[in-house]
């Protein structure tokens, strides 16, 4: 019982967190959430890539692609980026300064970085990157189930 209420609980601020999203990077639109439903996924979409060497983690946006704020610590949720070509990365950066986070899409990922685990409540700012700079459509995939 209290997995099952855990779970719901996750899935409410993830909700909450994800409508609380910052803007999308380049644009005054709120981003398009796909699934409002109090499931335990949602799908955001964007462009990937930038101009700014990230130094390590690819080019970037100068400004994040997304920003997620969650109230309160997360047990478990998932970030999977799957872009429409290129050398995808997800960089996210927080919660607390000098919290830096990189995953590379490679062959072993099929290009899709993901990062996954236990999310602390803080700021977290968001990044979709290109190894080598170039601006792909990107679907970045959000979850709390395991």
């Amino acid at each position: 019982m209290k997995l099952a209420l855990d779970n719901i609980i996750n899935s409410i601020i993830l909700t909450l967190a994800i409508l609380l999203v910052g803007m999308e990077s380049g644009t005054s639109q709120p981003i398009a959430i796909s699934n409002r439903s109090g499931n335990k996924a949602e799908t955001i979409k964007g462009q990937s890539g930038g101009s700014i060497d990230s130094k390590g983690c690819g080019f970037i946006a100068g400004s994040p692609n997304y920003t997620m704020n969650l109230p309160q610590r997360i047990d478990y949720m998932r970030l999977t980026v799957e872009t429409a070509g290129g050398q995808p990365t997800l960089l996210v950066l927080g919660p607390n300064p000098g919290d830096s986070f990189c995953v590379l899409g490679d062959a072993v990922s099929g290009l899709k970085p993901e990062i996954s685990g236990v999310w602390e409540a803080g700021l977290y700012q968001i990044y979709i990157g290109d190894r080598v700079g170039k601006n792909y459509q990107f679907t970045l995939n959000i979850s709390t189930e395991n």
